[in-house]
């Protein structure tokens, strides 16, 4: 299937785009055949307004560099990465190591899930699919459980790098969230979801990017989602993101904001993080820890400082 047969078929499913690509690939180089436009990538700042602020692209590597020290001047060692799937330029910052996903392998349960059902290989029910929505849209890790468990466990992860190529990921031994994965996979990961390639059919694409763009403002547990490109990135039209947290790796919080943007959802973009627990508190002692399997964190201090962390990182490098 080509990229363009695919994207007209998902043209009713999506918001119509107002964002306009510029010709600046995300590196800040030129691309052959193409003009620097100083414009950058216009959205809509307001809609009630219909005011639109350019975003610009060129100085990319700059400004992810600025976002990661301050990320570090906040007990945080974030890595950053942007893709330009018109161009195939990709931009990645900090070190691109391996991160547990949290909920961010959400998505490749879904993938998994859904073509195999394309193959004929599994039958989904409308309970799966709900469960399905209800991961995807609302972090539901019940819904993610369930599936985990009825559907292979670890074996959903390795044919999803197996069939995607996927150089950093690593299945877990335990549990889904322990799911290892780079910044650089991810890009990898949503690129074929986006272009309909190795094993995406139409409606499996559709259905998964709907759920994105759906992706509501709470998680299932109470926890804010919004943060990082649904913060950070609020005012893009066709915004859609998969974000995934817990705490605690040592005495570390794991966020992750991921998700796609721009017309013809042309960025892609991952935020990962890796944050020591932080309370103001100057009494505090570090012996607490948030842990989110055992204590409600969607009002912790810890948690709001690393979410925010995050938005700042997206703002730096975006705004």
């Amino acid at each position: 299937m080509t990229r363009d047969r695919f994207r007209s078929g998902l043209a009713l499913l999506v918001v119509a785009a107002t964002l306009s690509a510029c010709g600046t690939p995300l590196n800040g180089t030129t691309a052959p055949g193409s003009e620097v436009s100083a414009a950058g990538l216009h959205v809509v700042a307001d809609a009630s307004t219909d005011v639109t602020a350019p975003i610009r692209m060129d100085g990319l590597a700059d400004r992810i560099d600025t976002a990661t020290q301050l990320a570090t001047g906040r007990g945080a060692e974030v890595t950053v990465a942007v893709l330009d799937r018109e161009t195939g330029a990709r931009t990645v910052g900090g070190v691109d190591e391996p991160i547990e996903t949290a909920s961010v392998v959400k998505l490749f349960i879904a993938d998994d899930l859904l073509f195999r059902e394309g193959i004929g290989e599994v039958l989904l029910t409308d309970d799966d699919y709900d469960l399905i929505r209800a991961m995807l849209t609302r972090s539901d890790d019940s819904a993610a459980s369930l599936l985990w468990d009825a559907f292979g466990g670890p074996e959903i992860v390795a044919r999803v790098v197996e069939r995607h190529a996927l150089r950093g990921t690593v299945a877990p031994v335990d549990f889904w969230w322990n799911t290892l994965t780079t910044a650089s996979d991810i890009l990898t990961w949503y690129d074929d979801l986006l272009s309909g390639e190795d094993g995406f059919d139409e409606p499996a694409a559709a259905r998964i990017i709907g759920y994105l763009l759906e992706s509501e403002p709470t998680g299932a547990d109470g926890y804010d989602q919004q943060f990082g490109l649904s913060d950070g990135l609020s005012y893009a039209v066709d915004l859609g993101s998969k974000a995934g947290w817990m705490c605690c790796l040592g005495s570390q919080w794991i966020h992750l904001s991921t998700g796609f943007f721009g017309d013809d959802h042309r960025y892609v973009v991952a935020v990962l993080s890796r944050e020591t627990v932080t309370y103001e508190d100057p009494e505090y002692d570090g012996t607490f820890l948030p842990d989110t399997s055992m204590y409600d964190a969607s009002d912790d201090e810890s948690a709001r400082h690393a979410r925010d962390t995050l938005t700042m990182v997206v703002e730096t490098v975006f705004g």
